[in-house]
């Protein structure tokens, strides 16, 4: 009895001490091309600088049961790994006098693995590969072949109800096994609070809950906010795998015929970043992608606050070129503007949607702003996410707050 006992508390002991080095908030990100490729990025308590991940479009597992186990076709190592910064957190406005800062976050480790040669609409198993052996099996579908139709989930500012962010995540994991067109999501930017670690940790284990009970992954196209870059903290690049390297703007070719403008509203609109933008809308036209979209943090069309310089430096172009759709974060609110074109409203305008509402306090928008008024616009208020069906010429657009009900939609022609 007494070699049982302790039999079990080895093996107890064991398994805790090994659970703090395994894979944690395992995700998915999209930035370039999709169809073809993605960076795995997972985090741990300890560095695991030997890891790699196993991949293949067969399980691992063998039978209804899975006891019996096969290899993994394909084995990559890691990119870059190392310890997310912190920072010192700042006392809040309106907190106590007493207010006594909680000190140096816990440790967190990132790992990415960049994965290429992949094949469009196809299921992918990965598991991570450590030293205590071979993790949990995940599985996540590249973006679709050309003319498939699917869905993409749009959200942003997650920052500030943690609790909210979370419950929101659960729902949208529920959404994504009742729907399996649903590919991704896009997220308008600002994460956490601040860059501080410990706000980061609970941010990625939120996201990890849009992970299904069977291991289904939702992508995620990542755009910095302002809320990020506090510092010129590199905490955003490091969770995401630098996703436009840098410069945190790139141009997301989703299928051959849809390419997402991701820019960053925290650097000049001018220069570099407005070059790039020109010449990418040049390369969309020349290619006859069907449908333009854009989407950064602040808004050049706000419903709360003062126009971004996205309004005088983006705008003209996305004119010139007749994009389809601008999708904006950063006010917390629900927006969807009237069709706008030389600042004025008018029937081939461009309609800008958004404004976040995925854990950040939501405030009330100034609905008498001329581009939010009448019967072809919409300004409210909740914690929700926007869902952007792509079906061949159309694309359907809901509002939908995370009680599931539908409190504003609307419909989007191609122009090409």
């Amino acid at each position: 009895m007494k070699k049982f006992c302790f039999s079990v508390f080895v093996l107890f002991a064991l398994g805790m001490g090994a659970a703090a080095s395994e894979p944690l908030n395992l995700r998915v990100v999209w930035s370039e091309d999709p169809q073809h490729a993605a960076v795995v990025v997972w985090d741990s308590d300890e560095l695991m600088a030997d890891a790699s991940l196993l991949y293949g479009t067969t399980s691992r597992k063998i039978g209804p049961l899975g006891l019996l186990k096969r290899k993994y076709a394909n084995e990559a190592a890691q990119s870059e790994s190392g310890l997310y910064p912190d920072r010192e957190a700042k006392k809040p406005k309106k907190s106590a006098d007493d207010w006594v800062s909680p000190g140096a976050s816990a440790p967190l480790y990132y790992h990415q693995v960049k994965l290429e040669n992949l094949e469009p609409s196809t299921v992918y198993f990965l598991a991570v590969k450590t030293e205590n052996g071979i993790g949990r099996e995940f599985h996540f579908k590249t973006a679709p072949e050309d003319g498939e139709a699917f869905k993409l989930i749009y959200g942003g500012d997650s920052r500030t109800h943690i609790d909210v962010a979370r419950r929101m995540n659960e729902w949208i994991a529920d959404l994504v096994v009742e729907d399996d067109s649903i590919i991704g999501l896009l997220h308008g930017g600002d994460y956490a609070d601040t860059p501080r670690r410990e706000l980061w940790i609970d941010w990625l284990d939120a996201y990890s809950r849009t992970t299904t009970k069977d291991g289904k992954l939702l992508p995620i196209i990542p755009i910095i906010g302002n809320h990020d870059v506090i510092g010129e903290s590199p905490i955003f690049r490091q969770a995401y795998g630098y996703p436009g390297g840098t410069n945190d703007y790139y141009t997301c070719r989703l299928t051959p015929s849809i390419g997402i403008l991701c820019l960053n509203t925290e650097i000049s609109a001018e220069g570099n970043q407005r070059v790039f933008l020109q010449e990418e809308l040049e390369s969309l036209k020349e290619d006859e992608v069907k449908w333009q979209l854009a989407a950064f943090h602040k808004p050049a069309f706000p419903a709360i606050k003062k126009p971004s310089s996205a309004k005088v430096s983006w705008v003209p172009l996305f004119e010139e070129f007749d994009i389809d759709l601008v999708l904006e974060s950063d006010g917390h609110c629900i927006k969807r503007t009237v069709p706008i074109r030389g600042d004025e409203e008018s029937d081939d305008g461009i309609v800008y949607l958004g404004e976040g509402g995925y854990g950040a306090p939501q405030r009330e928008p100034k609905a008498d702003r001329w581009y939010l008024q009448g019967d072809n616009a919409f300004a409210s208020k909740g914690d929700h996410v926007m869902m952007l069906e792509f079906d061949g010429s159309t694309i359907r657009y809901e509002a939908i707050l995370d009680t599931g009900e539908v409190v504003d939609k609307a419909s989007f022609q191609a122009r090409r």
